[in-house]
């Protein structure tokens, strides 16, 4: 046998060359094995990345009531604001008694209501989680809107807010649409026509997308759009913006009975107050217990809040109804 054969010892016959090209092949063969993701070839000293941020899936909404409407602010349970058509004036004759034009006084209240948002938490996850209480205020804040924003479209007012649908519902803000279970292009010019003229300065338009999207696909007979001017930004319906309200009716069913709310025009800071009552507040409870009052070993985190809102001037706003009938 060969010497440069030997099963055992033939590498130490190489030549400096041979040698020099074993190694820079064994070279490769380990770099290309350390580069593999795969858990035995390397994965495992692989850290994972995990980011910490709490990314929200929930539907959410847009809803600009808060923007639009007066908001004020109290320290009790209660605002209440005093509300008048005017006095009255008049031409008179010379030497004439005038006449008593004192206005009449409303006054309307607003109730703030209790609101909260509560997570429990473990020792453990509030110990590893990196900056889970600043992650978990995000959440907590984002449900507190979102069930504010519900509440001053179409709250009760019996317990929370009163909303706006709510407060113009069965009113003669309400107004019908011209033909039964159909949303025409004549629909929007009635609400506009119906507001009082000492409300057109501040006026302005709210549905939901859907709704104006609809409005976006009416024409003319000529073939032109009938709103053009809905498909800018910002977008505007017959001169006056138009702003989307998530919280809206998005449809109406003539295969139901019901009255779908579906556009709302006025001047929304005169008809729509907001009361918040000052201090909203985040707690950390520290340790939560059982039934027997024994630790859990969780931790909880409490948003609470109150706040008002009510319908209190209707003849500064008008509401587009589509009554339907099954």
């Amino acid at each position: 046998m060969s010497a440069s054969f030997h099963p055992t010892r033939g590498h130490q016959l190489w030549t400096p060359s041979e040698q020099e090209a074993f190694r820079a092949v064994v070279a490769v063969d380990a770099e290309m094995r350390a580069m593999s993701t795969t858990s035995a070839n390397g994965g495992y000293m692989i850290p994972l990345t995990l980011d910490p941020a709490i990314l929200l899936t929930n539907s959410g909404s847009i809803n600009p009531l808060r923007e639009l409407a007066t908001v004020k602010q109290t320290m009790t349970n209660k605002w209440t604001g005093v509300t008048s058509a005017g006095a009255a004036s008049e031409w008179k004759a010379e030497a004439a008694q005038a006449a008593d034009g004192s206005p009449t006084l409303g006054n309307p209240s607003i109730d703030v209501h209790l609101g909260d948002s509560f997570v429990p938490y473990s020792y453990e996850v509030g110990q590893d989680a990196v900056d889970f209480l600043a992650e978990l205020s995000t959440v907590l804040t984002d449900s507190a809107e979102q069930l504010q924003a519900t509440a001053f479209t179409t709250g009760t007012g019996s317990g929370q807010p009163q909303g706006i649908i709510t407060g113009l519902a069965g009113t003669a803000s309400e107004i019908n649409a011209a033909v039964a279970e159909s949303f025409t292009a004549a629909d929007l010019y009635a609400p506009q026509n119906a507001l009082p003229a000492r409300f057109s300065n501040g006026a302005s338009w709210q549905t939901h997308i859907a709704i104006g999207n609809l409005a976006r696909q009416f024409e003319t007979t000529s073939g032109s759009h009938e709103f053009p001017e809905l498909r800018e930004v910002p977008a505007h319906i017959l001169g006056k913006r138009w702003y989307e309200n998530s919280n809206m009716d998005s449809a109406f069913n003539p295969a139901e009975t019901a009255n779908n709310y579906v556009a709302l025009y006025g001047d929304v800071a005169k008809a729509f107050y907001i009361v918040d009552r000052v201090g909203s507040t985040l707690e950390l409870i520290p340790n939560l217990v059982g039934a027997n009052q024994r630790p859990t070993g969780q931790r909880g985190a409490l948003l609470f809040f109150r706040t008002g809102s009510e319908v209190v001037v209707p003849e500064a706003i008008r509401m587009l109804d589509i009554p339907t009938t099954a």
